[in-house]
């Protein structure tokens, strides 16, 4: 009983939802959504890629348990790509969390805030905004469900991937004076997965306007926080082992943008794994409707998971 009270104080509300077949769903912002735009949640399904969010206006976590018995004692937020525009919900989320809940973790997928249709305003913080709240409140719910707060991983696809590594490297600490519970908690990640991820924003031909614009709005190259989301330039020594996937014949999001990262988080000397394939394309999920080599990334990422300790 208190454990119940103790979840729906922090914003849970249990239920299932069709969208997602999750357990739960959890409210990012029950004191309030900060710079609330004035939106209405929508979605549509689409023959190619499954259910897509296209409009958010509420930010929320959707919580899928593993069998009790199963439990690592580790879990994971996934984020969708979608270029800042959409959120790939099923193929870049569900797929997903199926495989992870398998493996014995706690799975949360984010749906956050969508740059795009945000006001001049908000555009350029909101999703950093709930990507940084939801690994605060996941750790905040860690002795709730019985999973190790310390081993939080954060894995984003595409648009998703350059979120997951803002959250990463752009960090909140633990404000221990805060009279917010879920800020006490630190919103760093134990792990980044980065799967096909944007994070090249500059001038040059690597960088993924797409996002750029959606993100910092059609005048990107002179937004004062270009650099900021400029993600190789912002590695640093406390960024979180890393977990990085692209295909070669990429043509949306070239692989340079993985392999600078890379590059750049092993001059900080990061834990670091790159998986470059051959072939993929891009926006391949969970891999499962590819051939070759690509076919096989996720059983790499709960490799690489296992020799963390997040999985057995």
């Amino acid at each position: 009983m208190q454990k119940l009270l103790l979840l729906l104080t922090l914003g849970v509300l249990f239920s299932l939802n069709s969208r997602a077949n999750a357990q739960s769903i959890i409210e990012l912002y029950p004191e309030g959504i900060p710079c609330a735009n004035e939106l209405e949640d929508e979605s549509e399904d689409r023959v190619a890629n499954g259910m897509m969010l296209t409009r958010v206006h509420t930010p929320l976590l959707h919580h899928y348990a593993p069998v009790k018995r199963m439990a690592s004692g580790a879990a994971i937020m996934i984020i969708p790509g979608g270029g800042y525009v959409v959120e790939a919900w099923d193929l870049e989320g569900v797929d997903i969390a199926n495989r992870f809940t398998v493996a014995g973790m706690e799975v949360f997928i984010l749906q956050h805030r969508l740059p795009r249709w945000e006001t001049v305003e908000c555009k350029s913080h909101v999703a950093l905004d709930d990507a940084r709240r939801g690994v605060q409140t996941i750790r905040m719910m860690a002795d709730s469900l019985g999973f190790d707060r310390s081993k939080i991983a954060v894995m984003g696809f595409s648009a998703g991937g350059h979120l997951s590594g803002s959250a990463a490297v752009h960090p909140i600490a633990a404000d221990s004076s805060s009279a917010s519970l879920v800020t006490t908690f630190s919103s760093r990640p134990d792990a980044s997965m980065m799967i096909y991820p944007v994070t090249i924003m500059d001038d040059g031909k690597d960088g993924h306007s797409g996002s750029a614009v959606s993100l910092l709005g059609e005048d990107y190259l002179k937004h004062e926080l270009l650099d900021y989301y400029n993600l190789p330039a912002q590695v640093h020594p406390d960024v979180p082992p890393t977990f990085l996937v692209h295909a070669s014949n990429d043509k949306s999001v070239p692989p340079a943008n993985a392999l600078r990262y890379y590059e750049a988080l092993i001059s900080n000397k990061v834990p670091a794994s790159l998986h470059i394939y051959a072939n993929g394309g891009h926006g391949f999920g969970s891999g499962k409707d590819s051939s070759g080599p690509v076919r096989d990334w996720l059983d790499r990422a709960l490799d690489w998971l296992t020799g963390l300790g997040f999985v057995e």
